[in-house]
């Protein structure tokens, strides 16, 4: 891995990292704790709150699609500009908010804004790098990610902020500099434009939507992942409740929370070293890695030990997920057509499904078998995490299939925006 090359990336991709830096570290200081405000301070019920939390990323995953494409039909200079701008309004306009309905509506909203910038800005890290530092540059926007979320949560910690909805000022003011920012550093591109980008000799247009669902491998990739993220929304879900509840463990609460900032360190200390073994290694293979670390974890629980027990399992799961954040989004890229690159990267967010689906069966099942039975909750949500590797398989050999055909020449080199 050759980090002395860092200094080749331009200012448009030190924007939009530096930019992610900041607006993750605002936003964990101030979504972990809504859930704990609506409830104690907003009298907003359980279950109301938990539609609240729900419509974000529901709303994520249901225009990913349309964020992604109109990232491929909207100049980057507009959407990077405008969108955060928007964003951040709709963060500040949370501290105003007083009822339900309108934190419904504004964490819709979030989802929605989410939806469209993220596909915008992961393309743009594509074309303003060059392509052999394309796992690099992915893995910096992963760990500035990382880096937000083990600052955020201390920060408002320290700054007791953690029962106020203030954070949501500074998350909204924010975003707005980093709109302003992405103005001044995308300044150069056009204002507008068409989608400009000519497809591939003997490639006939057609509907991009079209072009994915017959992409068998890009599917097979996505179905995969998404069992691998149901296996990682249980850090959230059933492990935080059996970890805080269980009589196994003795202050429960505050191993849970000590979890969570071990999930951060490893990921941190680890991704240097990560990413120099991933170098060469077959992508497919390094998130099915990832996949049998997420699942396999889990029957650390069933371990006599408990004080032994939650720190194996944090340490193979954060690994797991690790490999499996640090090669998804360059492997979408590699997979992208040139043209339609916004839009497999806002398609690629319908993964984030799992995400929805396993708190629900997590929680699920230990209502049904209770705290003091792991075996039976752990070892089928391990299965249907691991279930994901064989999706994930069939994408590496259909995609080695393809790659031993005989490639169609290529176009000329495409125009940026």
């Amino acid at each position: 891995m050759k980090w002395q090359r860092l200094g080749s990336l331009n200012g448009k991709v030190w924007n939009i990292l530096i930019g992610t830096i900041v607006t993750r570290t605002a936003l964990f200081m101030s979504t972990p704790f809504l859930a704990m405000y609506l409830s104690d301070h907003k009298q907003i019920s359980v279950q109301l709150t938990g539609y609240v939390l729900g419509i974000n990323p529901l709303a994520n995953v249901l225009f990913s699609g349309f964020g992604g494409a109109l990232a491929d039909r909207l100049p980057a200079r507009r959407t990077l500009s405008v969108v955060p701008v928007c964003w951040g309004v709709v963060f500040i306009l949370f501290f105003y908010a007083d009822s339900f309905w309108q934190f419904l509506l504004l964490s819709g909203l979030n989802g929605l804004c989410y939806a469209i910038f993220e596909p915008a800005s992961k393309k743009q890290l594509s074309i303003h790098s060059p392509k052999e530092q394309h796992l690099l540059v992915f893995n910096l926007r992963y760990a500035a990610i990382n880096i937000g979320a083990f600052a955020g949560p201390l920060l408002s910690l320290l700054l007791r902020m953690d029962r106020t909805l203030l954070p949501y000022v500074l998350l909204g003011v924010s975003y707005i500099l980093y709109g302003l920012s992405t103005m001044y550093f995308f300044r150069d591109l056009p204002a507008s434009h068409g989608r400009g980008l000519p497809r591939a000799a003997g490639h006939p247009r057609r509907s991009a939507f079209a072009a994915i669902s017959g992409d068998t491998v890009f599917l097979l990739l996505l179905a995969g992942t998404a069992c691998s993220f149901f296996g990682y929304s249980q850090l959230n879900a059933s492990v935080s409740q059996y970890v805080s509840g269980s009589p196994v463990f003795t202050n429960g609460l505050g191993i849970y929370s000590l979890l969570l900032s071990a999930n951060a360190v490893i990921i941190l200390a680890a991704q240097y070293f990560v990413l120099a073994w991933m170098q060469g290694r077959n992508p497919f293979t390094i998130l099915i890695a990832g996949n049998l670390l997420i699942g396999l974890s889990f029957p650390a629980f069933l371990l006599p030990s408990a004080s032994l027990a939650p720190w194996l399992f944090i340490l193979l799961f954060s690994l797991g997920e690790l490999l499996l954040s640090a090669r998804f989004d360059a492997l979408v890229n590699e997979l992208a057509p040139p043209e339609d690159k916004g839009l497999y990267f806002g398609c690629a967010e319908s993964i984030k499904a799992g995400t929805i689906l396993g708190p629900v069966c997590g929680t699920y099942l230990l209502s049904q078998f209770g705290l003091g039975s792991p075996l039976p909750v752990f070892g089928i949500l391990g299965g249907i995490t691991v279930a994901g590797s064989l999706l994930l398989g069939m994408a590496r050999r259909r995609h080695g299939k393809q790659q031993q055909k005989p490639q169609l020449p290529a176009a000329a080199a495409v125009t940026d925006q």
